[in-house]
């Protein structure tokens, strides 16, 4: 009832004010029609702001923006939040929206489904226990969408979502697939889940058919390059005859070689080793690993035209500036002893 009486004061305070704007002078007499039209199409309370701004003085103008921040209150207050943290973020949302979460979460509450759908889906992904309820409430404001769908649309999509063993960090940060079906995110991921591809994403619900393809098609291309390795760390060890330790070092060393994908190492690792590259000189050079194979290819390229054979990989991963530097200091010997 107080929330009904709030957005009955609203539209009422929105109403005279529109009204003491029209016969003020900011609208000819002549023009009351059009004057009316304009009274019509903003007597909802939610429009209020933007007449203010444009039609109102400074001083009213702030007088009824602090009535606003005082609605929002009001109605934030009835929305069952554990704490002002949680609640905080909900400031930055419009009225209009406010009372649409505010009907829904007392529909919610008297259906007996939840006390608010920011609770009910921290608790199905465990979000209590990774952080706080306030971070993910300020992801939900952006994913409002949340509030509309129906209860049972809700539950079902996390119900596929858990049971198609999608993490719930995942999920949070792609909300987003809590606007499909359930039977969407189902039929799509136990397709993916056939095709041999173990950890499954929001995203692979929402992106395009070539998309799709073209992920499973490198995972399926990381399976079988890693075969009995397990992990790309594994691989590298294997592949430059070394330790994990050593490779943990070269990690450190190149933070970008930690995430590389396992298909663009091994295309790497084949480059260097058919231009004549040994193991020993990779691992001792792991900052190779941050360049690109097509400028790395295009720099031998232009260095053995000028007769260099022996090529020491941290020349070929310099910045641009410095390699051209060198590439001229040899091309002007090479000049001078021919």
């Amino acid at each position: 009832m107080a929330i009904r009486n709030l957005i009955s004061s609203i539209f009422l305070r929105n109403r005279n004010t529109i009204a003491r704007t029209l016969y003020s002078g900011s609208y000819p007499i002549s023009n009351f029609q059009k004057s009316h039209e304009i009274y019509s199409k903003f007597s909802s309370p939610f429009h209020f702001t933007n007449i203010a701004n444009k039609s109102l003085g400074t001083r009213e103008c702030k007088t009824q923006i602090k009535d606003v921040d005082a609605s929002k209150e009001r109605i934030i207050k009835e929305l069952n939040f554990l704490t002002k943290k949680d609640a905080t973020p909900f400031f930055k949302l419009p009225v209009k929206t406010l009372l649409q979460i505010y009907k829904t979460t007392k529909n919610d509450e008297e259906n007996g489904f939840c006390k608010n759908r920011l609770y009910y889906i921290a608790q199905r992904i465990k979000y209590f226990l990774q952080c706080p309820p306030s971070n993910l409430s300020e992801q939900i404001i952006k994913r409002t969408f949340i509030y509309k769908l129906s209860f049972d649309w809700l539950e079902s999509s996390l119900n596929v979502l858990l049971a198609m063993n999608v993490s719930g960090d995942r999920i949070q940060r792609d909300l987003w697939v809590l606007k499909y079906h359930h039977k969407t995110i189902y039929e799509r991921l136990l397709r993916v889940r056939n095709l041999g591809v173990e950890n499954l994403y929001p995203w692979m619900v929402r992106c395009s058919e070539d998309i799709l393809n073209r992920s499973i098609e490198i995972t399926q291309e990381t399976k079988t390059i890693l075969g009995e390795n397990k992990s790309t760390k594994m691989y590298l060890a294997t592949r430059l005859n070394t330790t994990p330790d050593i490779i943990e070092d070269m990690y450190v060393k190149i933070p970008a070689l930690k995430t590389i994908r396992v298909t663009k190492a091994k295309s790497f690792l084949d480059f260097l080793m058919e231009e004549g590259f040994n193991v020993e000189e990779i691992v001792d050079k792991p900052r190779i690993f941050a360049a690109s194979q097509k400028t790395v290819k295009l720099r031998l390229e232009k260095l053995r035209s000028l007769g260099l054979s022996e090529i020491n990989l941290n020349i070929l991963c310099r910045s641009r500036r410095d390699f051209q530097r060198y590439y001229e200091s040899i091309e002007s010997i090479s000049k001078d002893s021919e």
